[in-house]
């Protein structure tokens, strides 16, 4: 048996049968699923965010970006930034310090029970 003749039966089969959608094509489809009310409030609340921005800007006359969720203006914002540079780094004896502190007290909780 050729492939043509093959190929043939196929035709003359689904002509027959009439075509039907393979299972992974049914798989694959994607199904349109309502919204929720926690997909609802979050998008009114990225819009909200958005408007705050805007009237901000416009109440002002001055630039303002959004960090965190709050409206500031740059000057605000690079003030902020310094902020978080300027922290000082981590101990590292003062953290295994107060994680034996931490060990210790777990004993001490579990010897007296």
């Amino acid at each position: 048996m050729s492939f043509s003749d093959h190929l043939d039966n196929f035709i003359k089969q689904r002509e027959q049968f009439g075509h039907q959608p393979n299972r992974m094509q049914k798989r694959n489809s994607y199904i349109v699923v309502d919204a929720t009310d926690q997909s609802k409030a979050r998008e009114a609340m990225a819009k909200e965010q958005e408007h705050a921005t805007l009237r901000a800007e416009q109440e002002t006359k001055q630039y303002h970006q959004r960090i965190r969720g709050r409206c500031v203006l740059p000057s605000e914002a690079q003030a902020q930034q310094q902020r978080q540079n300027d922290t000082r780094p981590a101990d590292p004896d003062r953290i295994a310090y107060i994680q034996q502190l931490k060990k210790e007290l777990k004993l001490k909780k579990y010897n007296t029970e």
